[in-house]
């Protein structure tokens, strides 16, 4: 590539406002089974490592409901700020183990950033700024949740078309005015402050969750666990929020994706519960996520379709 050609590449990148602080953030409530929060913690710790392998500089945040249960070498070895949950976040409301990333954003209420959420089953294999660099021209960016239109992923847990299209049906009944990528929502780039417009929208998610859980309101996918992912793309939707994708290239969605087969090298590889214990018998590192997935059983698999 000549010199030219590279300065056009930089210019492609840079964003429209430069000033703006670029954030990582986790958020985990804490489960009442010890074994679980002992697991997670294993899943964070692998998560946040691999970030600061290739970059120390970047704000990266932990939020927890019982911040003091959080081991100490997040904050001494990684450099993480560990926050406690918002106030007024509903512990017994739909979804609550899981929704409680949307609320915790009120922590940046006002603050001029793109936030880069992350789960806790997430590595890194590059350095997390080339995410920021890359992809800064759409508002939110993820990739789309198994088996919807744009998963390119071989096989899915839900197989029938007709079941899906409802999904954009329902949303626009519900008030959507615009299409939008049906998000996971365990790697997901806010870009442009839209964070401010999903806080100032939380009472609107808060009562789509209320009627979901009192069944006022058809929720047509049939896996309950990622209701509150149907949630906020139907407050995206209302929003008219401009979403990209991210490039299978750079973020995974499970593992093994098939592009990845041959030569292994995304920026980062959301592996997913459901890959978790292939994962974990790969690299020796990562032997200490193996489980007794047979003791578990169907609690293993969240994306496992409710019969």
């Amino acid at each position: 590539m000549c010199i030219r050609d590279s300065e056009k590449l930089d210019k492609l990148r840079w964003r429209t406002n430069q000033k703006a602080e670029n954030i990582v953030f986790y958020s985990y409530k804490m489960s009442e089974h010890d074994h679980i929060n002992e697991h997670e913690f294993k899943r964070l710790k692998h998560s946040i490592a691999s970030l600061r392998e290739f970059n120390n500089e970047i704000s990266v945040y932990l939020f927890c409901d019982k911040p003091n249960l959080v081991p100490d070498h997040f904050k001494s070895e990684y450099s993480v700020f560990i926050r406690p949950f918002v106030k007024g976040f509903d512990h017994h409301m739909l979804s609550a183990w899981s929704i409680h990333r949307w609320y915790n954003l009120k922590s940046f209420r006002g603050k001029d950033c793109n936030i880069l959420y992350l789960d806790s089953d997430t590595i890194f294999y590059y350095n997390v700024q080339y995410l920021f660099d890359t992809y800064c021209y759409y508002d939110v960016y993820g990739r789309e949740e198994f088996g919807f239109r744009f998963d390119p992923n071989i096989g899915c847990c839900v197989k029938i078309r007709e079941q899906l299209d409802k999904v954009d049906l329902a949303i626009y009944d519900l008030g959507g005015r615009g299409a939008i990528y049906k998000y996971c929502c365990g790697v997901m780039l806010l870009n442009n402050n839209v964070h401010n417009y999903i806080i100032d929208s939380l009472s609107e998610l808060t009562e789509l969750m209320n009627d979901f859980k009192r069944k006022e309101q058809f929720y047509p996918i049939p896996n309950p666990r990622i209701v509150d992912q149907y949630a906020i793309w139907t407050i995206l939707s209302r929003l008219e929020i401009m979403g990209g994708l991210f490039a299978c290239q750079d973020v995974t969605m499970g593992y093994k994706e098939q592009k990845h087969q041959e030569h292994f090298n995304p920026v980062v590889l959301h592996y997913t519960t459901k890959g978790e214990q292939e994962l974990a018998k790969s690299d020796e590192k990562y032997n200490d996520l193996i489980r007794d997935v047979d003791a578990l059983g169907a609690d293993i698999d969240p994306y496992s379709v409710a019969s």
